[in-house]
């Protein structure tokens, strides 16, 4: 199976951590732009279709312009806890310190994950590791040449990481105008 309605994001790039318009903004607006996304989603989780008015999270979706230092909000989904926890896998498993809490909250967003896709074991695994090879972890064995590009890589996220990052909100983005007026005060 080539497309997920539910994929696995291991994590945004190192010059994006920790940068959120959620952060940026006043509580009382992010709010109001939480509160937008699940009503306009009915309290409907986007991707599985679960609804759970109580406990849906507001997920931001970005694109990055690493010319020209932009951290790009394209949307926010109304999520079930589930599939926002597979979107931030890593986050949400290395946090839980109980080896076997953390293997049993594994294996439920696996079938959650195989569940949401109609896929098998053997499907999620190949996401899963798909995913992670596009990420910073570092196999074990690597090639002179491996090892150059690394180096090369290394030094671009450095010189991404001392830019002065601007955000860019799409206008489908629920308070557009209101979050860009935050965001330039």
């Amino acid at each position: 199976m080539d497309e997920f309605r539910l994929t696995i994001e291991i994590g945004k790039p190192s010059y994006a951590q920790y940068n959120t318009v959620r952060e940026a903004i006043p509580r009382s607006l992010w709010n109001a732009v939480r509160n937008h996304v699940h009503e306009r989603s009915g309290h409907m989780c986007e991707i599985c279709g679960k609804h759970d008015p109580d406990n849906l999270h507001a997920h931001e979706v970005w694109d990055y312009d690493e010319e020209a230092f932009l951290l790009i909000l394209k949307e926010i989904q109304s999520l079930c806890k589930s599939c926002h926890d597979l979107k931030h896998f890593h986050h949400a498993v290395l946090r839980i310190k109980d080896r076997k809490v953390r293997d049993r909250v594994m294996r439920k967003l696996k079938r959650h994950f195989m569940r949401v896709n109609d896929c098998t074991e053997k499907e999620f695994t190949r996401h899963y590791y798909n995913q992670l090879a596009k990420s910073e972890v570092e196999p074990d064995a690597r090639s002179m040449e491996d090892l150059l590009e690394m180096n090369a890589l290394r030094e671009r996220q450095a010189f991404l990481m001392r830019q002065q990052w601007r955000f860019v909100v799409a206008d489908q983005v629920p308070f557009a105008d209101e979050i860009r007026s935050q965001l330039e005060s």
